[in-house]
């Protein structure tokens, strides 16, 4: 049933009901899991791909671009386990990390798809196999945005320290310059991966518009959620005093259950839209 135009007062009402009293927490939650899940297989990957970059200190420049949107004990935990991949790294390493990544990420990209469908008040009607290849489609599409997207901001680097060079211009203001352009190209990257989310995944066509407002408020929620909890846990909590060894990866799954609700809160927002197709 199409949903007539709300006002942005009803959108909210409606959305912070999901949110507080609804599914939404519930599907975070499993997302999050899976997220979780297939985040060190992921890295297995990519760090053995980064080992053909003819650089020493790719891996490093990697985890910096991380370091940017992850509160600092999810990454001391997460260079941790970089560090200890690139020190054993096998080609069996690689293929097993590989396989493991797919699967996790696929069933990351499968509870997404349950609660944007849950958003839009649907039950998927596309059957088991078809509803599998469009999560595994996903994943690498997904996953292939991502890698381009590190890519091109290490490449761009590079770029510029060479322009710069070659120019005779300062290296220092040139990288400081670039270092402010990173910023919108992983506002980009965060928003094409939220949009792909919303209009491939549910079992309905919603229309652009919608998609292109609830990436915005997904990739608003999931910047402004990872500065905050990064703040949060700097100067206030003290998760090490009561987890131990274990605070880093509390802190890494609350970031990712935080960035989940984000991209669910995305989709709820973009089924607020009237007109969405069904795919069939």
């Amino acid at each position: 049933m199409e949903r007539q135009d709300e006002s942005a007062k009803a959108v909210l009402r409606r959305v912070a009901g999901r949110v507080f009293f609804g599914p939404v927490l519930d599907y975070g939650a499993q997302l999050a899991f899976y997220a979780v899940l297939s985040l060190v297989p992921f890295l297995v990957v990519l760090t053995s791909v980064a080992a053909f970059v003819p650089s020493a200190d790719t891996v490093q420049r990697l985890l910096a671009r991380a370091q940017t949107v992850m509160p600092e004990e999810a990454y001391r935990l997460v260079a941790r386990v970089v560090g200890d991949v690139v020190e054993g790294r096998s080609a069996t390493l690689f293929t097993l990390g590989l396989f493991t990544a797919l699967w996790s990420a696929s069933r990351a990209a499968n509870a997404l798809r349950k609660g944007l469908n849950a958003a839009h008040g649907v039950d998927d009607g596309r059957s088991w196999a078809r509803r599998q290849v469009v999560a595994i489609a996903f994943t690498v599409g997904g996953a292939a945005l991502l890698v381009s997207s590190v890519s091109a901001t290490l490449v761009g680097g590079r770029a510029v320290e060479a322009v710069a060079g070659a120019l005779g211009v300062g290296v220092a203001q040139e990288v400081q310059a670039w270092g402010l352009v990173r910023w919108p190209l992983a506002v980009l990257s965060v928003g094409a991966l939220a949009a792909l989310c919303f209009r491939v995944l549910p079992d309905l066509r919603p229309r652009p518009r919608a998609v292109a407002w609830g990436a915005l408020v997904a990739t608003g929620l999931f910047l402004a959620s990872g500065l905050g909890l990064s703040f949060y846990t700097r100067h206030f909590a003290r998760y090490g005093l009561t987890y131990g060894s274990l605070a880093g990866g509390v802190v890494l799954l609350l970031w990712a259950w935080l960035s989940a609700i984000a991209f669910l809160v995305g989709g709820e927002v973009t089924a607020c839209f009237p007109g969405a197709r069904p795919r069939r």
